[in-house]
């Protein structure tokens, strides 16, 4: 099959997760939209990837257990695991996501408040010490064993192996990397190829980082991209585009915000931070900025333009074989699903969709045993196709 006639591989990852300030409902903000989220995958046969915030929910656990209902009337923590365990159950995968500043998170005044210092898992230390209880590979051994613990008892072979750090706040890797490595982990997806940011809240560096490679093994750190032949680690990086800044706020993004307003609100400050004129601020909007694809705030004529974008990338890839594409999303943003499903009824036939498992098992079919894949990834444009 000539490339320009294949379906273009896309893997939905859902960010499953409150507010980063620790506000927000955990109906509101994740069991009540990952249900419509949920839903709609079934309508359409599409099975996704969960990025489990774990350490919000061990704290909420906890809490819960000493008596403090922090206003819920129900168990917010097992409302959580039920959900994950049903969405394993259809089929979706579930993996580690962790934002460490929950680790030292404390409920005061009717409100969660997370420890600043920690917002980057960069900031986390190798050992524990008097400021931060866990060292790293503690942290992501917890985060790994609260999913296995969950998930294992509905399927004796589950593993939790893929990750996803909290603000793609990964850089420098080198030390994270080899935790990850030793903690068996296959599989990163924290890259946005292009994209820097530097600032409070926010650390990452990918500018140096190629779109024109769809996944690569990971060597001492993951924005490495020399072809490394050996190694268990893959990163699959969240595909971007470069856009102007002020063009990303279009309708639907603006309607989005206004319904999370607290949360967009102090994400836009975190990212202008420093900049104290008028004209800083001014400026900063008209800069370019790598935009990653996010099917929960596009519109459907900015998700039908980063399909040409792929499409191009696809063509242009170093790997002819297999060339997926990692989207994103948040649970408290899938607010609405028109604009994807008519994003899905146009391109119905252009597109299959896949898990990081899924893909993972793909890459190493063709990169480790260096055979073709046997196509016994389920075509889901199958039923995607049956649904219209």
């Amino acid at each position: 099959m000539k490339q320009e006639n294949k379906k273009l591989d896309l893997i939905l990852t859902l960010d499953y997760e409150m507010y980063g300030d620790g506000s927000g409902d955990v109906f509101e903000t994740m069991i009540n939209p990952t249900n419509q989220y949920l839903d709609f995958c079934a309508r359409f046969g599409i099975k996704t990837t969960i990025f489990f915030e774990v350490m919000e929910y061990l704290k909420m656990d906890e809490e819960w257990e000493n008596g403090n209902k922090m206003g819920y009337h129900s168990n917010p923590a097992k409302a959580i695991r039920n959900q994950l365990i049903h969405a394993y159950k259809q089929g979706h995968d579930i993996q580690l996501h962790i934002h460490p500043h929950w680790v030292n998170a404390r409920y005061v005044d009717h409100s969660w408040q997370p420890d600043p210092r920690y917002w980057k898992l960069t900031h986390v230390p190798l050992e524990a010490d008097e400021h931060f209880p866990l060292g790293l590979k503690e942290l992501l051994k917890q985060g790994k064993s609260a999913l296995e613990d969950l998930l294992k008892p509905v399927d004796a072979e589950y593993v939790c192996n893929i990750f996803r750090t909290g603000g793609y706040s990964i850089t420098p890797s080198e030390k994270i990397v080899e935790v990850l490595k030793e903690l068996g982990f296959v599989a990163d997806s924290s890259v946005i190829p292009g994209a820097f940011l530097d600032n409070e809240y926010y650390t990452y560096d990918f500018r140096n980082v190629s779109d024109k490679i769809p996944y690569w093994r990971v060597g001492e750190k993951v924005e490495d991209q020399h072809d490394q032949l050996t190694g268990q680690l893959f990163e699959f990086p969240i595909f971007s585009k470069k856009i102007k800044r002020y063009k990303k706020y279009d309708w639907q993004r603006i309607k989005i915000a206004l319904k999370n307003k607290h949360s967009n609100i102090t994400k836009i400050k975190d990212k202008v931070e420093g900049k104290t004129s008028l004209i800083e601020k001014f400026k900063f909007f008209l800069e370019d900025e790598y935009l990653t694809w996010d099917f929960c705030l596009f519109s459907t004529a900015k998700m039908n333009s980063f399909l040409k974008s792929a499409l191009i990338a696809r063509d242009a890839s170093e790997h002819k074989e297999f060339s997926p594409f990692v989207l994103i999303g948040h649970s408290k943003e899938f607010l609405e699903a028109g604009h994807l499903e008519r994003f899905l009824k146009k391109n119905v036939y252009r597109l299959n969709f896949m898990t990081l498992k899924q893909a993972v098992d793909k890459c190493q079919a063709i990169t480790i045993q260096g055979i073709r894949p046997d196509d016994k990834i389920i075509d889901s444009s199958k039923k995607l196709i049956a649904s219209f």
